[in-house]
């Protein structure tokens, strides 16, 4: 399955590596940013750990962003490079679940680490089910992507050890080919998500689930 996930990537990516590696640069140098505030500014740490992580904070979008353009390549869509700022458009609720997610994920892993890394693949497809449904609730989008990954994880972590070797050729040639690296994973695990999503029979949303 996940060498058809990664094919059909290739095909999507095919004619749009130029754009997709433009847009990987853009997004590596915006996600840069927190580390320019370095120690050797002349302001406490902790004040200066402060300012990292409200940087941090406020360029989670970014990152979403950049899920999004890799669905848009996956479907086919037209995109462009400031498509990487549509989740600013919906920030607090962006902010707010990956806060949400990172608190269920924690809590695990305060149980067993194993469980906790486990179970944090339940919640790998919060962020392309809001992409779909912006009207969704916090809680709702964690639930559904719990639900959407049951019987899936092992799917989704073969997918990810698949991409080990990738990881270790960017190593060696110290970052650059990851330039084309994340465009091929993150557009291989859009693929995943539709393919997953394709799978799901529509439920009545009436009762309550826990999203953990």
């Amino acid at each position: 399955m996940s060498s058809q996930l990664k094919k059909a990537a290739k095909e999507s990516l095919s004619g749009r590596w130029g754009f997709a590696v433009l847009t990987v640069i853009l997004f590596s140098i915006i996600q840069g940013v927190p580390g320019l505030f370095g120690s050797d500014i002349d302001e406490p740490a902790n004040t200066m750990d402060l300012v990292v992580s409200l940087v941090s904070i406020l360029l989670i979008p970014v990152g979403v962003g950049w899920t999004w353009i890799a669905m848009s390549i996956a479907r086919g869509e037209e995109t462009k490079v400031t498509d990487l700022f549509e989740p600013y458009g919906m920030f607090f609720k962006v902010i707010g679940l990956a806060i949400v997610q990172l608190f269920f994920i924690l809590l695990w892993l305060l149980l067993l680490v194993v469980p906790g890394i486990i179970k944090s693949f339940s919640y790998m497809l919060t962020f392309y089910i809001l992409r779909d449904e912006p009207s969704i609730g916090i809680l709702e989008a964690i639930t559904r992507s719990r639900k959407m990954m049951d019987g899936h994880k092992m799917e989704a972590f073969l997918l990810l050890l698949s991409f080990i070797g990738w990881a270790l050729l960017g190593i060696v040639t110290l970052g650059l080919a990851f330039l084309w690296i994340t465009p091929y994973f993150s557009v291989t695990f859009a693929k995943f998500y539709d393919r997953v999503r394709g799978e799901q029979t529509p439920e009545p949303t009436s009762d309550f689930v826990a999203p953990y």
